[in-house]
């Protein structure tokens, strides 16, 4: 991870230490939500070409192991998100910015995910409809 770009002043003692913890681990769960994104999209073609569930339930397996990674990544660093929290007040205007713009990131794709898991449900109800 890059140093932290300075602003005249120094930071606060933990911060940088905590804030690099964050920002790592939210740029790990960027990219395992990168992937369920990918699965998601890929679950979408396959229910819309009507390919059987069985492939299907491949796809949710592999999400489920992609959201499984994801919470032990939470679990990790938990104590580190706890210690932020309650150190909020002392952080940087630039650390709570860099950190606002990484969970912004994960917010969007996983809103992302979201709205192509809508589309998913509707393909699977159009199948229970014609079926």
């Amino acid at each position: 991870m890059a140093p932290l770009p300075t602003t005249g002043s120094k930071a606060n003692p933990g911060e940088t230490e905590l804030l690099g913890r964050l920002l790592g681990l939210y740029e790990e769960e960027h990219q395992v939500y990168r992937r369920v994104h990918e699965l998601t999209l890929h679950q979408g073609e396959q229910l819309r070409r009507g390919v059987p569930l069985g492939e299907i339930r491949r796809i949710l397996e592999q999400k489920k192991s992609c959201l499984e990674v994801i919470g032990h990544l939470e679990m990790t660093e938990r104590a580190t998100k706890t210690r932020w929290e309650q150190g909020r007040a002392r952080w940087s205007g630039q650390g709570k910015a860099r950190l606002q713009a990484a969970l912004q990131e994960v917010t969007d794709l996983i809103e992302e995910i979201l709205a192509a898991e809508e589309k998913c449900d509707t393909y699977l109800i159009q199948q229970a409809q014609v079926v």
